[in-house]
This record gives structure tokens, sequence and C-alpha cells, in this order.
């Protein structure tokens, strides 16, 4: 989509077909939620008809505006325990 501030955007699928995994990275919250505003805009009901979301987990500090927008899909929030990245 090339939007600033994504540092990455990956799909995965398996062999057969059933399964998918989504992985997205953001720079922090603003850049998510800036990503799911425009995402909404332009792709959201094509995306819903296409999959049947099983596992929605976000990963690291949250803002509650991004909260606000997520919450609606279940997901669990995972906030960051140490580690490193590179």
């Amino acid at each position: 989509m090339g939007e600033a501030d994504v540092l990455s955007y990956e799909r995965f699928v398996s062999v057969d077909g059933t399964v998918a995994h989504v992985y997205e990275r953001y720079a922090d919250s603003a850049a998510a939620v800036r990503h799911l505003r425009t995402f909404k805009r332009k792709c959201n009901e094509r995306f819903v008809g296409m999959v049947d979301r099983e596992r929605f987990t976000v990963f690291g500090v949250t803002s509650d505006e991004l909260k606000g927008m997520l919450n609606g899909f279940g997901p669990t929030y995972l906030d960051p325990f140490g580690g490193f990245s590179r």
C-alpha cells in the first residue's frame, strides 16, 4: 500500500489454501490508525468477504484510539516484555 510508517505488511497462506496469516508492523499506534482508516475506505468490504478471522493478536504498546478501532474484532493485546529486534 506504500503508506508512511508501515514497516512491514506481509501475507502468508498454507499450501492447501485454507489458512492465511497477515503480518503488519507499524512505527507506532498513530501509523496503525492511519492505515486502518485507509484500509477501511479502500479495501475493507472486499477483505471481509474473503476471510473468516479466527484470531487477532496485537503486539506492543497500543494507544486508546487504536484499541477503540480494534476492540470490535476481539483482539488479544500483548505488551512488550523484554527482548530485542534488529
